[in-house]
């Protein structure tokens, strides 16, 4: 069985067969799809928008740290599961368990590790695929990079976030 996500890689296919387009505006393919019969998904509840923006309000909070001057996350998310249905809960970092703050930095670590294998991937894939030009070769080890920001003048005014 083809996938929701299967269904509109499709589309942006037959998209970019129809146009000529290499480079997508994600507006314009979906103005063709819904021209093509595609049916537009229920727009979400108020309590749904109002319920993203409290998670974006959280996910920007940020306080800054009396001892160093960072300006660091005040809600921390965690990943839970409720009779077969995914949760995120917010904690306060000041309020956190240890538990409850290494699954949080473990999911976010896990999230990172999944992005720097994909980039990786994505990098390899496009050196086959252009060998006559110069590779491209991304370092993956952040060791120096976060070391680097931690210690930039910025970093300490909030703005290096």
């Amino acid at each position: 069985m083809v996938t929701k996500n299967e269904q509109l890689q499709q589309m942006m296919q037959l998209y970019r067969a129809e146009t000529g387009n290499k480079t997508l505006d994600m507006e314009l393919v979906a103005e063709w799809a819904m021209k093509k019969g595609v049916v537009a998904p229920q727009p979400k509840t108020a309590k749904e928008l109002l319920a993203a923006q409290f998670s974006q309000a959280a996910r920007e909070e940020h306080r800054q740290d009396p001892k160093t001057g960072w300006s660091y996350r005040a809600n921390h998310a965690l990943r839970v599961s409720n009779n077969g249905k995914q949760l995120t809960l917010w904690v306060d970092i000041d309020d956190a368990t240890r538990p409850q703050m290494l699954a949080s930095l473990t999911s976010r670590r896990q999230q990172m590790v999944g992005d720097g294998t994909q980039l990786k991937i994505d990098e390899t894939v496009w050196n086959n695929r252009h060998n006559e030009e110069e590779p491209i070769n991304l370092v993956l080890d952040f060791t120096d990079d976060v070391e680097e920001r931690l210690n930039s003048p910025d970093y300490d005014s909030g703005e290096a976030s």
